[in-house]
């Protein structure tokens, strides 16, 4: 067996766990008041489906204990075998991990208090397992998701090897504060379920590991800010989503990036989709929002006020409005006349936002103006609307040039 300490790198297993460590450490080392937190949290009606062998169960004559029970019964001794059998007969064992009632039986038990987290988690690798701290519990299968890639970062013999994961239960109440703090959002695409998390990248980990007081609040208050964003855009099935959504945010976290006097900010979106008893990361997409972004020394030289231009901009680009309405028809029976326009429009954004050319912006107000031109004589009065909508977007930018 070979111990290793647990890399800080981008694999979904390294990132949910230091998540947790952060928030946990963010809670001056208190389980108890990170998870009261984490109540406040989590989404109402969301859900994470846990998998196969995560969820108790009577197979063959014989109870199997599931993951949120196995948790519960090192935390308790109340939590016998008796009593978890009782609850799976009246199936009230648990089978959300982002059950809220969960959260408050471990806020319930006596032994919680007595959990102490180092800032240290050990891995130890070898004849067919790989064990965080100790062998106390059976890893949830969303916690092995990396396996599709093998043991890569680690850079030891086992690199392609399957092994079964253990954990103890300081990791696994780690693991939880890591899924409750990074949580986006549920898709559903093609009767297939998924998930979103958003972490900070691994070299933001270290950052805040190093030097963890006042610079780890503003971080999660940026980054608890680009949750709620993402949460209202994820899974709508917009048009070159994530290209839409690194332009919101570019424009969206301005002053609040000022206010905190942050200079950047970088994260790691997780996309996760369930796939029968098991789950497979589809997209890491890298996100990272500047203080001082690209754009921001051309609106400084070509508009009055810069912040009040990015508050507008930001109001256009909202879900309830035009343009983004326009995005999301095209995965509708209804598709919008104007809706290449519209996503010609935001790629054009895109350049001048992100990339900091101003011909973006020249061909952002062009391919609005035809999105009027479109729809200005159209015989259906709802396109007839739009199209003041689209010419009121160019008029309301304009005022802000100087």
């Amino acid at each position: 067996m070979g111990g290793i300490g647990l890399p800080i790198d981008s694999t979904f297993l390294s990132e949910v766990i230091y998540e947790g460590l952060l928030r946990y450490l963010s809670h001056g080392g208190s389980l108890r008041n990170a998870f009261k937190e984490a109540l406040t949290r989590i989404p109402e009606g969301e859900r994470i489906a846990l998998s196969g062998n995560d969820v108790s169960a009577i197979r063959g004559g014989r109870m199997r204990v599931g993951f949120p029970e196995q948790l519960l019964r090192s935390l308790d001794d109340k939590y016998s075998d008796r009593v978890i059998l009782e609850r799976i007969k009246n199936r009230r064992n648990y089978t959300n991990l982002l059950s809220t009632d969960f959260i408050k039986e471990l806020l319930g038990c006596k032994g919680l208090d007595d959990i102490k987290v180092g800032d240290g988690l050990s891995l130890t690798l070898g004849r067919g397992k790989a064990i965080i701290g100790k062998k106390e519990i059976t890893a949830p299968q969303i916690l092995k998701v990396d396996r599709y890639t093998g043991y890569t970062s680690l850079e030891t013999k086992f690199v392609s090897s399957q092994l079964t994961l253990h954990i103890s239960r300081e990791t696994a109440l780690l693991f939880l504060l890591g899924v409750y703090s990074s949580f986006v959002t549920t898709f559903r695409q093609q009767r297939q379920v998924g998930y979103y998390f958003l972490f900070f990248s691994p070299d933001e980990v270290l950052k805040l590991l190093e030097g963890l007081s006042d610079i780890a609040r503003k971080y999660f208050l940026i980054k608890d800010a680009i949750i709620t964003k993402l949460s209202e855009i994820l899974g709508r099935c917009i048009a070159n989503e994530l290209l839409f959504l690194e332009v919101l945010l570019s424009v969206e976290l301005q002053e609040l990036m000022d206010r905190e006097q942050l200079d950047k900010v970088s994260l790691i979106l997780f996309k996760i989709a369930k796939e029968g008893q098991t789950y497979k990361i589809y997209e890491q997409v890298p996100i990272t929002i500047f203080r001082r972004p690209n754009f921001y020394r051309t609106i400084e030289k070509y508009f009055r006020s810069p912040r009040e231009f990015c508050r507008r901009l930001s109001d256009i680009l909202a879900p309830d409005k035009t343009i983004f309405k326009a995005l999301a028809s095209f995965n509708s029976r209804n598709k919008f006349s104007e809706a290449d326009n519209a996503l010609r429009a935001v790629q054009e954004l895109y350049r001048f936002v992100v990339l900091g050319d101003a011909q973006g912006w020249f061909g952002f107000v062009r391919e609005l103006w035809n999105c009027y031109s479109k729809l200005a004589n159209s015989s259906d009065k709802r396109e007839r609307s739009r199209s003041r909508d689209y010419i009121e977007i160019v008029q309301r930018l304009d005022v802000y040039m100087r």
